[in-house]
């Protein structure tokens, strides 16, 4: 394929009014890319030895078979949440003399170098190599990797389409449910069986070529489908949809903040961008798996860290696009006989209310000791009592316009970003390891948790005095953000 659809998109992205905010971006996604892929890319290395040593008896192979497919599902959700399919270019190609198979091979292709697609290299390559120093033939070792390959790139199809269609990704829920449903109440032993198939493909090498047509197969279908829907006058145009009219009557017990709330509702409902950032800041609850299990050889740093996370990702999500979600509507409000303390109020009810319900459900990982949860405690009550100021005094540096009903590309959303606003994202990480950090050494561990609950407490008692310093700063930047709130 020629590359002049690739170097269309460089000098694309080198002449965007916003390109030094991409570039931020870009780097960002590169330092995340490398811890996230580190850290893949350890598990990958240790897990073979580690189920030897400790499972002797057993074929450490057959392990990790036997749980893929549960990879293969936290991997589908997790694509499904960040990674988008890059379609800003091709209504811009669609007016051009390129035929749309040339376009729609482009795009696939460019899903396909993903960095999502880096786990079969990254974690499921030294594996197989490992299985390969384990006295297992070459094919062997390379028929199960190759598999696993074909299957994880099938999965980035899978995600392409469930993105693009609701029906084929309610088919896709409902068909999870199915096997939910079997294993745990007919005795299906579907897990049991998707790890046996990946055992045949050790045993006989040539099963590989099942996961090579299912990888075709999908290709096949996702190409039929975005050639099908590649029109100006199709799914590329707004589509018109009946407003939703819910009254959202149950917010009146919110007083004179219920008008505001009742519009963050809606907004969330009704658009795609605010109701999937909501549903990934969900997935921040899951943050302490990664640590808490292996508390004892985390760095004690780490603790407090995930503990921000699991109670502030709406903070980290959707809060920091505060008050960019309203742009649309930004100067309508603004004429309106409105208190803007009432406004910036009904904000951080908001997001007080997102923190007490991440604490609440995070209330299993007391499994790993009262001392973990009462680090999700301080950590909940920092979010509350100065997180969410933070959060909020971002907004001041984030001027610019939110498109609310276009799926941002996963780390690459350049709209209500700048690097003065990321900077404000690093208090809400590195103040709270400090906090805890510095008096745990000095005295113990209970002296770190009061310190860090104690001054999200004192941000509550001094709401409104900090309130109203708040509003007189948006008061102050009032006309400029209408100015760049207008400005498409």
């Amino acid at each position: 394929m020629s590359s002049s659809l690739f170097q269309l998109g460089f000098k694309k992205f080198l002449r965007a009014p916003q390109m030094e905010a991409k570039l931020s971006i870009k780097i960002l996604m590169g330092l995340l890319f490398l811890y996230f892929g580190g850290s893949i890319l350890f598990g990958g290395i240790v897990i073979y030895p580690a189920l030897s040593k400790k499972f002797p008896q057993q074929d450490a192979i057959s392990i990790i078979n036997s749980i893929l497919v549960l990879i293969f599902i936290f991997e589908l959700i997790i694509r499904y949440f960040l990674q988008q399919l890059p379609v800003t270019e091709i209504k811009s190609l669609l007016l051009l003399p390129i035929t749309k198979k040339r376009i729609i091979r482009n795009v696939l292709l460019r899903s396909l170098i993903s960095i999502y697609n880096a786990i079969p290299y990254l974690f499921y390559l030294p594996i197989s190599i490992a299985l390969f120093k384990d006295d297992y033939l070459l094919s062997q070792a390379f028929a199960w990797w190759a598999s696993l390959m074909l299957l994880s790139l099938s999965i980035n199809f899978i995600t392409i389409l469930a993105n693009k269609n609701n029906k084929i990704l309610g088919s896709f829920v409902l068909g999870f449910i199915s096997l939910y449903v079997a294993e745990n109440n007919f005795e299906i032993e579907i897990i049991k069986l998707v790890g046996r198939f990946f055992d045949s493909i050790i045993e006989q090498p040539t099963m590989a070529l099942i996961p090579l047509s299912i990888f075709f197969g999908f290709y096949g279908i996702t190409f039929n489908f975005l050639k099908n829907n590649l029109n100006l006058e199709g799914s590329l145009v707004a589509k018109k949809e009946v407003a939703n009219a819910e009254r959202y009557d149950f917010l009146d017990i919110f007083g004179s903040h219920a008008l505001f709330l009742k519009n963050d509702l809606r907004l969330i409902v009704r658009n795609i961008r605010p109701r999937n950032v909501v549903l990934a800041s969900f997935l921040f609850l899951f943050y302490g798996l990664a640590f808490f299990p292996t508390i004892e050889h985390q760095p004690e740093f780490f603790i407090p860290f995930a503990s921000i996370f699991i109670t502030g990702g709406f903070l980290l999500t959707y809060g920091n696009y505060v008050p960019a979600w309203d742009s649309e509507y930004y100067p309508f409000l603004m004429c309106q006989n409105l208190s803007y303390k009432r406004y910036l109020d009904s904000k951080w009810s908001l997001m007080t209310f997102a923190v007490v319900v991440s604490t609440l459900l995070s209330i299993p990982y007391v499994y790993f000791g009262i001392d973990v949860y009462l680090m999700i405690l301080s950590g909940a009550f920092f979010n509350v009592g100065l997180g969410t100021w933070i959060t909020l005094y971002g907004g001041l540096l984030n001027k610019q316009s939110l498109q609310l009903n276009v799926k941002a590309k996963a780390f690459e959303n350049t709209q209500a970003f700048s690097g003065k606003q990321f900077l404000m994202i690093l208090p809400k990480m590195i103040l709270p390891v400090l906090l805890y950090l510095i008096p745990a050494k000095i005295f113990n561990s209970t002296v770190g948790f009061i310190t860090l609950a104690s001054i999200g407490v004192l941000g509550i008692v001094f709401k409104n005095q900090i309130l109203n310093q708040m509003v007189r700063l948006y008061v102050k930047e009032k006309h400029q953000t209408l100015k760049a709130f207008t400005q498409k």
